[in-house]
């Protein structure tokens, strides 16, 4: 039987955190709804550690999937050689725990999802696996070219505008190509790869153009990627909501509609759309269960939070001034 495994970086503490319990509840929701849990060999669940024993007892409600709470203290302890505010930024670290989830699971694929991802039509392993090659969503690099432009000087390649490429989470990666870039980077730089991406915080690699382009530097996207075969869905919904405005345009009724063509849709977290607003919405679809959870809000965290982007922002700017 083929199956797939899953990994789950988690917050539930932060500037747009407190409702990823909910939006948990949502996702594992609409997985029961369009597939089963024995899709998954695995499914890791990353958290800090301080958040590690209360998302334990929030995942019981999610257990009839092969769920693994794992502390990322355990596995990130280099994160504390960057404890300087500005150099926190929660966007790399949770791209970083992405990267490294080829160390916590067995099976050759992973699927990579992010709390405001959500099902929108039925699958198996087979339907992300095809041939032996991983589903694959591909856009123009130049709809982030920026992305494409950091991860290529990171590497010392030419990130080829012109060409497609891997689309955001949700995403299938596959373990053999993500250790192949851990190495590459541990090479290039003398030093352990995840020690490389925190010290580039200034920079807007990615986790999916690095692994891209490591890979297409390797001559093996071709061996592990596909895109989806001619009456088969893509990964990914023609639409989902990236900004709080398109929230009353995304038309629920044409992503799950049986001719639409994605398997997965997002609600970006950042948004601030309410929760209940994105249930209710997505109710019609699939049944929703959403269990209690604690709301953490610490405005002292918000504020860290956003002057760490702003001295952020001040540093990248000095950077372009000195080049």
């Amino acid at each position: 039987m083929t199956q797939i495994s899953a990994v789950l970086p988690l917050k539930t503490r932060g500037r747009h955190y407190a409702d990823n319990i909910g939006r948990c509840d949502i996702l594992f929701s609409s997985l029961r709804h369009f597939t089963t849990p024995d899709t998954f060999h695995r499914f890791v669940i990353v958290v800090p550690h301080d958040e590690f024993e209360e998302v334990k007892g929030y995942a019981k409600a999610w257990s009839d999937f092969p769920i693994e709470v794992v502390d990322e203290s355990v596995h990130m302890g280099i994160f504390n050689e960057f404890s300087q505010r500005h150099q926190i930024r929660n966007w790399h670290r949770q791209q970083i725990i992405k990267l490294y989830g080829a160390a916590l699971i067995e099976t050759e694929y992973f699927l990579v999802l992010d709390p405001d991802c959500f099902a929108t039509h039925t699958f198996t392993a087979e339907t992300l696996i095809i041939d032996g090659r991983a589903l694959t969503h591909f856009q123009p690099r130049t709809v982030e070219p920026y992305y494409w432009e950091a991860s290529g000087k990171l590497l010392g390649v030419e990130p080829h505008l012109e060409r497609t490429g891997i689309w955001w989470t949700p995403a299938i990666l596959s373990r053999t190509l993500c250790l192949n870039l851990h190495r590459r980077l541990g090479e290039q730089f003398g030093t352990d790869w995840r020690r490389v991406l925190l010290a580039n915080y200034t920079i807007d690699w990615t986790e999916y153009t690095l692994y891209w382009l490591n890979a297409e530097r390797e001559g093996l996207l071709d061996q592990y990627h596909a895109a989806a075969p001619v009456g088969q869905k893509t990964l990914h919904a023609a639409e989902s909501v990236w900004h709080a405005n398109k929230m009353q345009q995304w038309d629920g009724a044409l992503q799950f509609a049986a001719d639409s063509d994605g398997l997965f849709a997002v609600v970006q977290s950042n948004t601030g759309i309410a929760l209940s607003k994105v249930a209710e919405t997505l109710s019609p679809y699939f049944p929703i269960a959403i269990q209690s959870y604690e709301r953490h809000i610490d405005p002292a965290l918000k504020g860290a939070e956003l002057y760490s982007a702003l001295a952020r922002r001040g540093l990248k700017l000095l950077r372009k001034l000195h080049r």
